[in-house]
């Protein structure tokens, strides 16, 4: 598999609160991006310990005796436990207190995409075409959802930044997993810090045009940081070796 992974504080922030992680290993490649949220550097915080606990438990509970069914349940289980972890953490500390995180993970396994997902970081597959894997957890998108507002009307919209789910925020979660079929698709995850400047056409264009997704992802990150960078920006991409993109 090849992987790149860039994160990036942006052009405004004082911190970074994002985090993210990739596991390389054949049997299990995956990737987590977390954006985390909370005054007093407490978004840091909560997405460092999500992506520390998620990678505990996995690395622990993951085995080739699963099927991708399975696999799919202990990444579940994994966020749950993540979740509670991160909302007890936070009850016992006042200065953090409220804390939370987004959290998207994907895993390829016995040919599936394998996603795991709370809040408004993303995951898109990528081959041809650019197809947006998550659906995000926010106020514009349950406005779109219901007919209310169009997606073009959605990326101006003054609350396009209120997510409605997060991990750690209340003492449950409902995790959002899905699995597709994979066919040596390149993968993207992002934190909301690239799809607030970049769109998916764009995000596409990068990846066909840079086959190298180091490059690709410190490409996209630039691009966003031209247009504002008034966020964090984090991405994770990975695929197959043996991708058709073309250079």
């Amino acid at each position: 598999m090849r992987f790149g992974a860039v994160t990036d504080i942006g052009m405004r922030r004082k911190i970074n609160e994002d985090n993210y992680c990739i596991h390389q290993d054949k049997g299990f490649p995956y990737a987590i991006v977390a954006d985390g949220m909370g005054g007093h550097q407490a978004g840091e915080v909560a997405s460092r310990m999500l992506i520390d606990i998620i990678e505990e438990q996995l690395n622990r509970e993951l085995d080739v005796s699963l099927d991708y069914v399975e696999a799919g349940e202990v990444a579940r289980q994994a966020f749950i436990s993540a979740n509670s972890i991160i909302y007890n953490y936070a009850k016992k500390n006042y200065k953090i207190m409220g804390m939370g995180t987004t959290a998207t993970f994907v895993m390829i396994y016995q040919n599936k995409i394998i996603t795991a997902h709370v809040g408004d970081s993303r995951a898109y597959m990528i081959g041809d075409s650019i197809t947006q894997i998550t659906k995000d957890h926010s106020y514009v998108q349950e406005l779109v959802s219901r007919g209310e507002i169009s997606p073009e009307m959605a990326k101006n919209h003054p609350k396009k930044n209120y997510i409605t789910r997060a991990i750690g925020a209340e003492e449950t979660v409902k995790v959002d997993i899905s699995i597709k079929p994979y066919n040596g698709e390149t993968i993207v995850l992002c934190s909301d810090g690239l799809t607030n400047f970049v769109e998916d056409d764009e995000i596409l264009l990068y990846v066909k045009k840079y086959k190298d997704l180091q490059e690709c992802a410190a490409r996209l990150t630039a691009l966003a940081n031209e247009r504002g960078g008034s966020d964090n920006i984090t991405i994770v991409a990975f695929g197959k070796e043996e991708s058709s993109n073309e250079p």
